[in-house]
């Protein structure tokens, strides 16, 4: 079977791509395929046919149907792409008036990750209120990552409150962010406080286009809009673990890219 043939019989059918998803977590029987997606068990079997004899399902002895290898790596395929295409659609508007180049290709490999994101967008007579939110949540992190370009005059009092109770911290900034925040909390403070606290800050030169947090409840994602300015008025948030783990890849991805920019 050549790829247009593969793409035609898993992806443009809604019935036979149910019937993989169906089998992903366990095999079925052609009474659970029927009563599961609602349908004939003639409707079923003309389907398990085709499937079957593209080598992508099989019956076990038991009579109950399985995916084989080839049926099990296409259909996770068929899912991440069906969560990608989720999240381009709750949050298209999100996806297109911004910026997204700093988010890396291996990232939005996954985006399919935020499925059940939520995009907030803030009035701006609320963002204060929206602020305080913000402020509530990160207090009660065990720990927190985060990359931001942009700066708030009162995060410095935040953060260092959040490490004097050993609220494990590690900041990627701006050059132009880290000399905000020494001229907040002068050089020696934060000095003391690295050196007696968990809190790391690490200097990018990179002109950095995405502002985020992660901790171990959330992520909160904000981006540039394309006319270059950052947009205060809308953030991504997800606070399930498919999207805190996306949020700490992406972490690490500008964690490593420093690292190596220092080899």
């Amino acid at each position: 079977m050549n790829t247009r043939d593969m793409l035609h019989l898993t992806a443009c059918s809604d019935l036979r791509r149910n019937i993989l998803i169906s089998m992903i977590e366990q095999d079925k029987s052609l009474g659970d395929l029927r009563e599961g997606l609602k349908i004939s068990s003639t409707t079923a079997l003309h389907a398990l046919k085709e499937l079957e004899k593209n080598n992508l399902t099989f019956q076990q002895k038991n009579k109950n149907y399985a995916l084989t290898n080839i049926g099990r790596i296409i259909t996770l395929k068929l899912v991440d792409f069906s969560n990608a295409a989720e999240v381009m659609r709750k949050h298209e508007r999100f996806w297109l008036d911004h910026d997204i180049s700093g988010i890396p290709e291996v990232m939005l490999e996954n985006i399919g990750f935020l499925k059940d994101s939520s995009v907030i967008q803030i009035n701006i007579l609320d963002v204060v209120k929206t602020h305080d939110s913000y402020v509530n949540i990160v207090k009660n992190a065990k720990w927190i990552r985060g990359v931001s370009p942009i700066f708030s005059a009162d995060y410095p009092i935040i953060f260092k409150d959040l490490v004097k109770n050993n609220v494990d911290i590690h900041l990627i900034l701006t050059e132009a962010v880290f000399k905000k925040l020494i001229d907040t909390i002068s050089l020696e403070s934060f000095k003391i406080l690295e050196k007696e606290y968990p809190l790391k800050v690490t200097v990018s030169n990179e002109n950095l286009k995405v502002a985020f947090t992660v901790t171990d409840t959330f992520l909160s994602l904000g981006l540039f809009n394309n006319d270059g300015i950052y947009d205060i008025s809308h953030d991504l948030i997800c606070i399930d673990d498919r999207g805190i783990r996306w949020g700490i890849e992406l972490f690490e991805y500008y964690q490593k890219k420093i690292e190596e920019s220092n080899v």
